[in-house]
């Protein structure tokens, strides 16, 4: 008698191997259209923090389309759409506020993941504040803003 493995267990490893792949895709290097080179030089921490933790999830240019995103109850938003839909204005400190737990939920439930604690730590001897701030630093880089 042959065992088969049922649709749960062969999801839970395409998803597995999504996340994976996902990951040494962003290890690779940077994505086109990125930030002039002064502002690459001056984000390296946030965005290469945000491939860690975020781009699963988000996507790797932040537009709510990574590997993870089709199998989430609530579809991550565009984190490059934060400004435009805050009168033009990056609400840094709710973002902050947002990815470490902090504050009122974002979407009423918290279904994004609590970095806090993961940024509470010092990740390579770096300061966990730094760190959190290239983050949203990083994150008010990428935003779409108006042609001037």
């Amino acid at each position: 008698m042959r065992f088969q493995r049922g649709k749960p267990a062969r999801h839970a490893g395409g998803m597995l191997l999504s996340a994976c792949l996902l990951l040494a895709i962003a290890a690779t290097g940077r994505a086109e259209g990125g930030p002039s080179p002064q502002l690459a030089a001056a984000s390296h921490d946030g965005a290469q923090l945000f491939q860690t933790y975020c781009a699963s999830c988000h996507g790797l240019r932040a537009k709510g389309d990574g590997a993870v995103a089709l199998s989430l109850k609530v579809p991550p938003p565009d984190l490059t759409l934060l400004a435009k839909r805050n009168h033009g204005v990056f609400p840094a400190e709710r973002v902050r506020q947002i990815i470490e737990g902090k504050g009122v939920a974002a979407h009423g439930e918290r279904t994004m993941p609590v970095w806090g604690d993961v940024f509470a730590r010092k990740i390579g001897g770096r300061d966990p504040h730094v760190l959190l701030g290239s983050l949203v630093q990083y994150l008010d880089q990428i935003q779409e803003r108006p042609a001037e």
